[in-house]
């Protein structure tokens, strides 16, 4: 259908000055993109999918050329819900694979009118689902994603629903929901290493879940931080535009901070980000991501491993607050200098070596189903 442009929309912003019309996909039309590479798809859990949306419906992608081409296909075929199955990282690669494809045929259509006065309709991007499916499933906790295949019927079954207008986290022309350097890179990298040198069929499973990331962090990520082969870095946080201290002193109270300034600069064994407040299995890295609209949850550690430990329970729920060992920051749009090159992720998936990086707040907005119950308002 024709509609006026979504303000959330950062694809059309032109189209009302243009007045090119904007065609809106139905909810009513869901598409499934599965990552065949994720722990828990199969064959067989494709099939059971197919039998509720129809296997015409169902894009069953084994590398990222399939996943490109099926991206293209789902949105010139006008999905209006595009249900991603896998971890973080598939649902971020789904995301970003159709944004640059509506981003470049809408950059097109515009082009072409201003250049032949011909009027095109504009596409909209269609909001996104996501089935538990992966590892870590960070985003799963925040939608509430359960089982995939009951997950799947209510999304069908109750079209529209309610859906959250969630930020994304944008760098190198990339958008995510959390990235980070530090304990969490270093960790990821040695449980990457553990699973590609783990050959024995009894014990590969169990590398598929956080028993794995345990395992990676008492055999390697320690021993080599005690080592000295793994350690902190220098890292230099200045705040590109306006952001915001919270004080664990003052109830966790949040401070002005004017754009431009320094955020941080000294030794810090993480720096993270996200509008998440969660990694995989629950862990609340992020509890303040949701604090404030248009920000994003910055948190700067300085703990070192045994504190780690010691704390991890109240780490673990978000709860844990120390003003000189732990920073946290609503910011917009930051960027960061580290002393020498050092790991980075975002989504759960290594990203190499990085020594300077830059983050912001995406201009678009995601529309992302929440399988939860509406909130009840009286008991």
């Amino acid at each position: 259908m024709l509609t006026s442009v979504p303000e959330h929309d950062s694809t059309t912003k032109n189209a009302r000055a243009l007045e090119l019309p904007v065609q809106v996909a139905s909810p009513e039309r869901v598409a499934i993109l599965l990552n065949r590479n994720a722990r828990r798809v199969s064959d067989r859990l494709a099939r059971t999918l197919e039998r509720v949306v129809g296997p015409e419906n169902v894009f069953y992608s084994r590398n990222l050329e399939e996943a490109e081409a099926f991206s293209r296909e789902i949105v010139q075929r006008g999905y209006g819900t595009v249900v991603c199955g896998g971890g973080d990282g598939t649902l971020v690669q789904g995301i970003n694979l159709i944004q640059n494809y509506v981003h470049s045929a809408n950059a097109w259509r515009v082009d072409r009118y201003e250049r032949t006065n011909e009027k095109q309709t504009l596409l909209a991007t269609p909001r996104f689902a996501f089935l538990r499916l992966g590892t870590g499933n960070a985003i799963s906790k925040l939608v509430g994603a359960t089982d995939p295949v009951n997950d799947l019927k209510r999304i069908v079954d109750f079209v529209p629903g309610r859906t959250h207008h969630m930020p994304l986290i944008e760098s190198a022309g990339e958008r995510f929901f959390f990235a980070g350097m530090g304990y969490d890179s270093i960790l990821l990298n040695d449980y990457n290493w553990l699973k590609q040198h783990t050959h024995n069929r009894l014990i590969k499973p169990f590398l598929h879940t956080v028993g794995g990331y345990f395992a990676a962090l008492f055999m390697r990520t320690l021993p080599n931080w005690w080592l000295g082969r793994a350690g902190r870095f220098e890292a230099k946080v200045i705040s590109r535009k306006e952001a915001y201290y919270v004080d664990p002193r003052r109830g966790d109270c949040i401070e002005y901070i004017a754009p431009g300034s320094v955020l941080f600069e000294g030794p810090a064994t993480l720096l993270s980000l996200g509008t998440c407040p969660f990694y995989g299995y629950g862990l609340k890295i992020f509890p303040f991501a949701r604090m404030m609209s248009g920000k994003m949850h910055l948190r700067i550690g300085m703990l070192d491993p045994l504190r780690v430990l010691v704390n991890l329970p109240s780490l673990w729920k978000g709860a844990y607050r120390h003003p000189k060992l732990v920073q946290d920051f609503l910011v917009e749009d930051i960027s960061v200098e580290l002393g020498s090159p050092y790991p980075y992720q975002h989504s759960g998936d290594a990203q190499g070596m990085r020594d300077q990086v830059d983050f912001k707040i995406s201009d678009e907005m995601l529309r992302l189903v929440d399988l939860y119950p509406p909130r009840r308002t009286s008991y």
